[in-house]
């Protein structure tokens, strides 16, 4: 790449690669992807880090992502007695199965419940298998305290463990991948606070550990993260790229204008709109990071321009050490990135709504006058859900962004 001459106040300007990629190794472009659980699925928390990576990550990906879940902790018999109606109408070519949890009943290890999962697993993946979908295994994370404190944790998780030890047999005697969300959501709470793992009920994962169950899936199926450098020289104004086209301005005494065109997105990590956290599990596999070189000691805020957001405040080391530019407002809080999010939010939230509007008219025979309105109810909101998949698949992948860099002098660095 070649590096344009830098002259002040203007700026200069370095065009770098296209950012799409290849296809991920795992899932292919037209791959029909379900993630089928009980209340760790639905509403989506792993899955939907999963769904929003690959839609930043692979643009060119036409994979579809349905989140199919019991909005409650049941037990195996509910997934096998839900198959036809929720999976197998879907035709799916991948599916994540995540169950376990609730399969003990909130009781002590019984040697006889095992046996029942086990026959009833047993016959979902083979189900699965059947529909020639690749099945993937996710064992129940580690529970902390037991809902309503019936059991003391170290009962209720003997209980979790013993049910995903058995899946986890009949998985790799199928010869299905199993990601032991247990293992790994176990080793967090040993290494930290164990309540920071879990919600309230001691039993729902929190953002903590549905990035674990998201690494492993991604780990799985061989993604390759957004890595991304942009370089600035604080002296002499030049400034690179290697996605989209960076262009850098003088704007003041002590104020660098970064101009970003074409530029990719971070994916999304965490219940709060457009939010990235690099501090989970599955930040690694995103990584925006912008080095200011030859800048002097002091204090540096990052902001966009002409905006009522705090800005991010950093020390002139931390921008020569090299700074994730995705867990930064001026990009997580960008326009064409908060679009992306909130329509893949609301397409999931469209699909859970019409399976509850199924439910409804399932669960007892309405009265004949409206039979009709409950069925162009459900019309409506699937057709809602379709609609916002190829709304989806046309929302851009990259955006413009500028970041203003103002510089305050200081004899030390926070």
């Amino acid at each position: 790449m070649r590096l344009l001459g830098y002259a002040l106040p203007l700026a200069v300007t370095l065009v770098s690669s296209v950012w799409a990629d290849d296809a991920p190794v795992g899932v292919g472009d037209k791959d029909r992807v379900v993630f089928f659980g009980d209340k760790l699925v639905d509403p989506p928390g792993f899955g939907y880090m999963v769904e929003s990576f690959i839609r930043v990550k692979y643009p060119e990906s036409r994979a579809r992502f349905w989140h199919v879940g019991v909005r409650e902790y049941a037990k195996i018999e509910t997934a096998n007695e839900l198959f036809n109606d929720k999976v197998a109408v879907l035709k799916p070519t991948v599916v994540v199965l995540c169950w376990g949890l609730g399969d003990g009943g909130m009781s002590r290890h019984s040697d006889v419940r095992v046996a029942k999962v086990t026959e009833e697993f047993a016959t979902l993946v083979e189900r699965c298998q059947r529909l020639g979908a690749r099945v993937f295994v996710l064992t129940p994370p580690r529970p902390t305290v037991a809902k309503k404190n019936i059991l003391s944790v170290n009962e209720y998780d003997v209980t979790v463990l013993k049910i995903g030890e058995a899946m986890k047999r009949v998985a790799e005697g199928k010869g299905v991948t199993v990601l032991d969300w247990y293992a790994a959501s176990a080793a967090g709470q040993r290494a930290g606070d164990p309540a920071a793992w879990t919600q309230r009920d001691g039993l729902g994962p929190t953002a903590q550990s549905n990035a674990v169950a998201a690494k492993l899936i991604m780990d799985a199926w061989g993604l390759r993260p957004i890595e991304v450098a942009i370089t600035v020289d604080w002296s002499s104004g030049t400034v690179s790229t290697t996605h989209g086209t960076a262009e850098l301005a003088r704007v003041g005494d002590e104020t660098r204008r970064l101009i970003l065109r074409d530029f990719p997105m971070p994916f999304h990590t965490g219940k709060r709109r457009a939010s990235f956290n690099n501090h989970l599990a599955c930040g690694d596999y995103c990584r925006i990071l912008l080095k200011v070189e030859g800048i002097p000691q002091g204090t540096v805020l990052l902001q966009a321009p002409e905006t009522r957001r705090k800005p991010v405040e950093l020390s002139s080391r931390k921008l020569r050490e090299g700074y994730n530019l995705a867990v930064s407002s001026p990009l997580t809080r960008a326009q064409p990135l908060v679009l992306l999010v909130d329509r893949i939010e609301t397409k999931n939230q469209a699909y859970s709504v019409a399976e509850r509007v199924r439910k409804q008219f399932q669960a007892g025979t309405p009265e004949p006058e409206l039979v009709e309105s409950y069925k162009t109810n459900l019309l409506s909101r699937k057709q809602y859900h379709e609609g916002m998949v190829k709304i989806i698949e046309r929302t851009p992948r990259t955006l413009d962004l500028t970041i203003d860099m103002v510089f305050t002098a200081s004899g030390s660095e926070p």
